[in-house]
């Protein structure tokens, strides 16, 4: 192995700070000479006028609107889904309580002494066999 494989390459380290607003006080002046000056092109708050302010108010109001028409259709999918489970679940237990009933029946039938003979002696087709 030669010292090249040994060697870190070369990437750039990057920090990430949180400053929670009651520490920006603090760090604000320390910060303030680090950062780079706002761009001309964007808005400060003194310039932004009511009708932006509105208008932007506007969109923010019809994406609330809308996530919460979204969310409404999915809680009303998901309760019919709900509904559609509870009822199909029902059916499977009436039919399994059927089966079990069923069963029984055929149990009872196969262990009963007095139709033994019969059972056993009629042929499946219901005709009297072929001979």
């Amino acid at each position: 192995m030669s010292e090249s494989d040994f060697t870190p390459k070369s990437q750039p380290l990057i920090l990430r700070v949180e400053i929670s607003a009651e520490q920006e006080s603090t760090f604000a002046p320390l910060l303030a000479s680090a950062l780079p000056t706002a761009p001309a092109s964007l808005p400060t708050a003194a310039s932004v006028s009511d009708e932006v302010v509105d208008e932007r108010l506007r969109e923010l109001e019809l994406r609330e609107a809308e996530f919460e028409a979204d969310v409404q259709l999915r809680e009303d999918r998901m309760e019919r889904w709900r509904t559609e489970l509870e009822e199909l679940e029902q059916t499977l237990e009436r039919r399994e309580r059927d089966l079990v009933s069923y069963v029984d029946q055929l149990q009872g039938a196969m262990t009963n002494p007095g139709n033994d003979a019969a059972w056993w002696q009629r042929p499946a087709g219901g005709d009297g066999g072929v001979y």
